[in-house]
């Protein structure tokens, strides 16, 4: 019964999986969803974890994109670390508010991970 629970957590986290022939990004990474799951969140917390990471995500993405349309792409690298910090800076404000004290470092060690699958 805990594997079907966990199968049924990875797919909640990371939606679309199913089926992919994609090679894994950042945050479907084996490690980094393992990570995820030994947060230990419950069904409520799930969906605002969901939401916090997809927001830092999806701005990570318009950053990138937005100095792309710039055309200044010098010092890209620094760019996107000093963005890369204002998301992750959001990202932590937000589990604060939603993981327990036990909950949260297992938080930073699943962000520290995710944080190294980037290349930029």
């Amino acid at each position: 019964m805990k594997k079907l629970a966990k199968a049924l957590l990875f797919l909640i986290l990371v939606p679309g999986l199913a089926g992919s022939q994609e090679p894994p990004t950042p945050w479907t990474d084996s490690d980094v969803v393992q990570t995820a799951l030994d947060i230990g969140m419950n069904a409520e917390q799930l969906p605002q974890f969901r939401a916090a990471v997809t927001a830092f995500l999806e701005g990570r993405r318009t950053a990138f994109e937005e100095i792309q349309q710039s055309g200044q792409m010098s010092g890209i690298r620094r760019k996107m670390r000093a963005s890369t910090a204002d998301l992750r800076e959001q990202m932590d404000a937000d589990m604060a508010e939603l993981l327990t004290e036990e909950q949260y470092p297992k938080y930073e060690a699943y962000r520290d991970l995710l944080m190294s699958k980037f290349r930029i």
